[in-house]
């Protein structure tokens, strides 16, 4: 009898350890890369790597590194050329986590690269007729496994793409990018999207760090992407002639601090408020007239407005 006992213990403690197992697996595979954002005009200083819980169960991101991988067939390609662990922390059930370079020009951003400028390679020439591939990719840390990779500029060797990487022609080219200063990614669309084919899954669109992810690449702002927060906010008048309000009277927001950002991504003006439950004015009348981008940080997050000073 004892022996029978002992039997039935190991065999349930078996069933647990394989349920568990299966679990982190379901878990690991929902965790996506939803968007990347490679290449800006002028200097890369806003790139950004964000990931999707596309699941139902949350996440444990200290189970992943994120890989960026030289998919060059020349010199000393086709290497991981940067890794990064992700931190100890449950992302939940359609949330995002952004890996970025500078948390200054990047809004929403969880975690930084070591370096602020050029963390991602760009993959295609200056004028993206000879495209060379890159990747990015997420490995389980336990297992060694790829969960999820992303080839974009063409395909890398196996198996850093799925089925085919993102031809160049719907990539984050400097070409794309250059068109009117606008900063364009690839994403998933609807988030989270995954028919195991980079090349469908992935689409260049307008970059929403941290945000929901747009169909197509129309009507995106100048420089920064405009991405609010559900945070109950009013910025008047716009355009504006020099004198602009920022109403944060219908809530109570903590840690406050507001920055105005040019297109250049110079930071221009900025206040810390503290705790603030009031109207603060903001005096734009000494800056060249343009579009600025006007950053309203908080501890509940972040909202970004685009503001056109006129005179």
């Amino acid at each position: 009898m004892k022996k029978t006992f002992t039997f039935c213990i190991t065999k349930i403690a078996l069933v647990f350890a394989v349920a568990i197992l299966m679990t982190n697996m379901v878990n690991a595979q929902a965790l996506v890369i939803n968007e990347i954002d490679y290449d800006q005009p002028g200097v890369d200083s806003a790139e950004y790597v964000e990931l999707y819980n596309a699941g139902p169960n949350p996440v444990n991101l200290a189970d992943f590194k994120l890989v960026l991988f030289n998919g060059s067939t020349s010199g000393t390609g086709n290497v991981a050329y940067d890794s990064i662990q992700l931190p100890s922390q449950t992302l939940t059930a359609g949330s995002f986590f952004v890996i970025c370079g500078n948390s200054g020009k990047v809004p929403n951003c969880n975690l930084t690269f070591t370096a602020a400028t050029n963390c991602l390679q760009n993959a295609a020439s200056a004028t993206a007729t000879t495209p060379s591939p890159d990747a990015v990719y997420l490995k389980d840390v336990q297992q060694g496994n790829i969960i999820d990779v992303v080839s974009y500029e063409g395909d890398c060797i196996a198996p850093y793409f799925e089925t085919a990487g993102v031809p160049a022609g719907n990539s984050d080219t400097i070409v794309a990018d250059s068109i009117m200063s606008r900063f364009y990614s690839i994403g998933r669309y609807p988030d989270g999207t995954d028919s195991n084919n980079n090349s469908v899954d992935f689409n260049r669109m307008c970059s929403t760090p941290g945000a929901a992810n747009v169909a197509n690449a129309n009507g995106c702002v100048t420089a920064i992407a405009e991405v609010k927060s559900a945070m109950n906010i009013l910025v008047y008048p716009n355009p504006t002639r020099g004198l602009l309000h920022i109403d944060m009277t219908k809530d109570y927001f903590k840690q406050v601090k507001v920055s105005v950002v040019d297109l250049l991504g110079r930071e221009v003006k900025s206040a810390d408020l503290g705790d603030f439950d009031a109207i603060y004015s903001l005096n734009l009348s000494d800056l060249n007239k343009g579009v600025y981008i006007v950053k309203i940080q908080t501890a509940n997050g972040t909202m970004l407005q685009r503001v056109e000073l006129s005179k």
